[in-house]
């Protein structure tokens, strides 16, 4: 059961194999060094499948590292510094512990801290998780749809203008004048009266002097 370490493996080529029980497996042949660790991280959940195989084989170089990404063509960071895009092999890195970081857009970064070691080159095979999409629900509002009604458009008179009344009303408070030509909002009708929005204000004017029209 993970985590699983174990030092009595010989050198060469074996298969490893992963099995969550559930029906989900990962596995993969890896090359095993003499006096040299092989770690495996893995993520192999339901609808994951990401990780990477950290492992060495001994070159006589004076240290490197050696990175293989899925995706390709990944971001390779050395010490907060751009070293080259996967695949690629960084060579004189100088010994001692190094950050470094595997990235590619939409992806998630892999971050290590690995130790490179005179006369070995590191190995380094990952496979970058993929972001989750966050869905955000837009909700579009409908514009309101004026509903065009008929009009109220003012006559000729003897005054050259119309009285507007507070009510249907001769007696009724004059609140303004319109004039001939003029069309107003239909609100409603009385028995010769028609209701009519004046300066954002409902008032009234004789039917006698208006009509009603379609717009």
């Amino acid at each position: 059961m993970t985590p699983y370490k174990n030092n009595t493996l010989k050198p060469g080529e074996i298969e490893i194999r992963l099995d969550d029980g559930e029906g989900e497996i990962w596995q993969r042949k890896i090359k095993l060094e003499n006096n040299v660790t092989s770690v495996i991280s893995w993520d192999f959940e339901k609808d994951v499948d990401s990780g990477y195989i950290l492992s060495m084989e001994k070159t006589g170089e004076n240290g490197s590292i050696l990175v293989n990404s899925n995706p390709g063509g990944a971001m390779i960071y050395i010490d907060g510094e751009i070293k080259n895009n996967s695949p690629a092999k960084i060579e004189s890195v100088g010994e001692g512990d190094r950050k470094l970081s595997i990235n590619y857009p939409g992806y998630k970064s892999i971050n290590l801290i690995v130790r490179v070691v005179k006369g070995y080159q590191l190995l380094i095979d990952a496979k970058l998780e993929r972001e989750k999409k966050i869905e955000t629900a837009i909700t579009i509002s409908p514009t309101p749809t004026r509903i065009l009604g008929p009009k109220i458009r003012i006559k000729e008179t003897e005054t050259g203008w119309l009285r507007v009344r507070e009510t249907a009303s001769n007696g009724s408070l004059e609140v303004g004048r319109a004039n001939p030509g003029e069309t107003y909002e239909f609100v409603s009708e009385e028995s010769g009266w028609y209701q009519i929005v004046y300066k954002g204000k409902n008032a009234w004017v004789s039917a006698k002097y208006a009509e009603k029209i379609s717009e």
